[in-house]
């Protein structure tokens, strides 16, 4: 009898689940360390914009409280020029940021000039890691009064270089017509002959007078221009205010007065010494006279020739008509009326005039009251 032996058939490929089991596990293992260091870095990015953005506020804020002065010179009570100084480093509270900040700032005169001082403020702080970061800003402020921050709009004492207004000589009426040939044109208020005058829009000269029977000024065209003359004139405007209630004025009160006068008949008038022409300064005033009004606008239009040195220049005195004022009288007792100027040039008179003049302004008060009002000095005495 012949003995058989039996083996067990092994399976092919026993333990290959296993293996895969583990490789995709490894490889998952590895997906998530990658997964989880993204998120530590995404974390660390934004709590460092955080902070940085905190500490850019800071500075910013510090820079402007550098930069805030209300006066030059040392005033208590005031902030000033003269004490923006260099401070040193200081923590900064009231922040919920994970950290702690400091701010330091740096103010360096300009040597030698005395016209501005160079800022810096820098704000540290440690991140996350344990690493100081900073940053800085910089800037600069002038050494001027902050009164005088709109010089730049303000209207021109001779010819600078700022920006005309329409492209044309500042002191020529804004209200005139620009006719986009060099001239503007422009009917006076309140004159019943129909006058009208045409401006170069270079030098502000008054080429001509003429007539037209247009009176709004926006309708006003060349061809409405008639019967004009060669006559030249240099023109002078402004406002004749009123400030009338029986309480000492201020600077600002003698500005923006809030008392009516009835009636508001007064008038400025020219009062011509050179130069000897045929012609005579000629005024006109707006609003109606029969009401009462806080202020009454004037625009006058005084002759001038090519032979004066300088050319086309005028002398003479810009004053209120005191006949206008009746039955009262200037003056400076109780019921009378003084005139005070309000403008940059406290001049009385006006001389080598050549160019045209606005905004020269008058208001008229009681004659007991000073005109020679403000720090700095805004008003001046004018008449009598």
């Amino acid at each position: 009898m012949i003995a058989r032996t039996c083996h067990r058939l092994r399976a092919p490929g026993r333990g290959i689940s296993l293996i895969e089991a583990l490789v995709a596990m490894a490889v998952m293992a590895f997906g998530m360390l990658g997964v989880v260091g993204l998120q530590g870095t995404l974390r660390g990015n934004a709590d460092m914009s955080k902070q940085r953005t905190e500490a850019m506020r800071i500075a910013q804020e510090r820079m402007e409280d550098l930069r805030n002065f209300s006066v030059l010179a040392t005033t208590p009570g005031s902030k000033a020029y003269a004490d923006k100084v260099t401070f040193a480093a200081t923590a900064v509270t009231g922040y919920t940021t994970n950290t702690t900040y400091t701010v330091s700032g740096t103010v360096t005169p300009v040597a030698g000039t005395g016209t501005h001082k160079t800022l810096s403020v820098d704000v540290s702080w440690a991140d996350r890691a344990g690493t100081t970061q900073n940053v800085r800003i910089v800037s600069a402020m002038a050494n001027i009064a902050p009164q005088l921050g709109a010089s730049m709009v303000a209207p021109a004492q001779g010819a600078g270089g700022m920006r005309e207004p329409e492209g044309r000589r500042r002191g020529i009426p804004p209200q005139a017509k620009n006719f986009g040939d060099g001239t503007s044109g422009f009917v006076p208020p309140g004159n019943p002959g129909g006058v009208a005058w045409r401006f170069d829009n270079v030098t502000g000269v008054i080429t001509s007078r003429c007539t037209t029977v247009v009176t709004d000024n926006n309708l006003l065209n060349p061809t409405d221009l008639t019967g004009c003359g060669t006559q030249k004139y240099q023109a002078i405007w402004g406002f004749i205010s009123f400030h009338t209630t029986g309480v000492a004025p201020t600077a600002a009160s003698i500005i923006r007065p809030t008392s009516p006068i009835n009636p508001p008949a007064v008038v400025a008038e020219i009062v011509q010494t050179a130069p000897a022409t045929a012609a005579v300064p000629e005024c006109f005033h707006g609003t109606d006279p029969a009401t009462p009004q806080l202020f009454r606008g004037y625009v006058c239009a005084v002759p001038v020739d090519d032979t004066t040195t300088p050319k086309l220049a005028w002398a003479g005195t810009l004053r209120i008509n005191a006949a206008s004022l009746a039955p009262l009288a200037l003056g400076t007792a109780a019921g009378q009326r003084r005139v005070c100027r309000f403008r940059a040039d406290p001049t009385y008179a006006l001389a080598d005039t050549a160019r045209p003049l606005g905004n020269q302004n008058l208001v008229l008060t009681e004659g007991p009251f000073a005109c020679d009002l403000g720090t700095p000095q805004v008003t001046w005495q004018h008449q009598p």
